[in-house]
């Protein structure tokens, strides 16, 4: 099959050629990434929209969206959590206290540990007595 190269906002895409796919009338057409959907995909990805609903919207399947679309992807997911994430240090380097907890146990592992030791009498170990029913 030839194929043929398709400029598209400064990147090449490897495309089947249509005229061999509407001659052959085999499968769906190749998708074709453009500007619009480009900037449809990032703006969907930088509110935390799950790539299977970007999907849909886009009327494409998951792996179609992740081939043509995954830097839009990438930086809608980097670009919201910093986003995000700079909203909770300002708010942690105000003196938010639950803002400060959430930094320190995410960002440098604290946590919080219970422990619970049981004894028996005075602190001695416990006895355990095992009933087996057989005499």
């Amino acid at each position: 099959m030839k194929k043929t190269n398709i400029i598209d906002a400064g990147k090449v895409a490897i495309v089947a050629d249509i005229k061999n796919a509407v001659k052959n009338k085999r499968g769906r057409p190749p998708h074709l990434a453009n500007a619009t959907t480009r900037a449809k995909v990032y703006n969907l990805s930088i509110v935390g929209t799950r790539h299977e609903d970007i999907a849909l919207v886009m009327g494409i399947n998951n792996n179609t969206l992740t081939k043509y679309y995954s830097d839009e992807l990438e930086k809608g997911r980097i670009e919201a959590n910093a986003a995000v994430a700079g909203t909770l240090y300002e708010k942690a380097k105000q003196g938010d206290t639950s803002s400060m907890i959430f930094w320190l146990k995410t960002r440098a592992q604290w946590s919080e540990k219970n422990t619970t030791e049981l004894t028996g009498e005075g602190g001695a170990p416990i006895n355990i007595k095992v009933i087996t029913g057989i005499d």
